[in-house]
């Protein structure tokens, strides 16, 4: 079902349940991208799905155009793949994240005002961004699901966590990743369990990419989430 919420187009699966996860797509993806996550993670739909459209249009080749939550330097992405260097975002601060927050922050009121608990998640650039919303999201946040993602912004992210109880985390990267190296993704998964929150960490050999031991580890992850609220 494709529907408007707060100023996001958006794509929702299994409506009507109390509970909700919602998932930010990649960098040149759109909202579409990552919707079938929702029938292979939870099939027997105790979870709203939420998929918004991200703002901005960027140009992916061959005439085609994909979404973007907030620009990237291609230049900078294109010489550390070359090289083989991988970027370190962890000490990176976006202004263009930045900008992109106020809407999302009003987004997830939105979403306080129909859903018990939400579980933030995203892929890639959507990972990033979804990690400087688990904050937002207060009480009603109920875990995260960070996906092939890493740490950026360290010390404002530490800032907007401040206060925020202890949540549940799955976080999974591959070790062959060209676009983002799987050890900028540790650092993030150890700043949350350093917080206290209860941690899940997998690897997979592979690359920029979600493969089925994921979706079934975060299947299984969400089943226990859904027990754990339900007691």
């Amino acid at each position: 079902m494709r529907t408007q919420i707060a100023n996001y187009q958006c794509i929702v699966e299994n409506p009507g349940q109390s509970n909700a996860v919602l998932m930010l797509h990649g960098f040149g993806a759109d909202y579409s991208d990552l919707v079938p996550l929702a029938e292979i993670i939870d099939p027997d739909e105790n979870w709203t799905w939420i998929f918004p459209n991200a703002p901005n249009a960027v140009n992916i080749g061959g005439g085609m155009t994909g979404r973007a939550w907030f620009p990237i330097d291609i230049e900078a992405l294109n010489q550390s793949m070359m090289t083989g260097v991988p970027r370190d975002y962890s000490q990176v601060h976006s202004p263009d994240l930045e900008k992109a927050l106020p809407d999302l922050l009003f987004f997830i009121d939105e979403l306080k005002q129909t859903y018990d608990h939400l579980v933030i998640g995203g892929f890639s650039q959507g990972g990033m961004i979804a990690s400087h919303l688990f904050g937002a999201a207060g009480e009603k946040l109920a875990g995260g699901l960070l996906l092939s993602t890493v740490l950026m912004n360290e010390k404002t992210l530490l800032e907007r966590l401040e206060g925020l109880p202890p949540k549940r985390l799955l976080q999974s990267h591959g070790t062959k990743d060209p676009l983002l190296a799987m050890k900028y993704a540790q650092p993030l998964y150890q700043m949350l369990k350093k917080k206290g929150w209860k941690t899940s960490w997998m690897d997979f050999v592979g690359g920029h990419e979600i493969p089925m031991p994921v979706l079934l580890k975060a299947r299984e992850f969400l089943q226990s989430l859904l027990e754990e609220l339900e007691v």
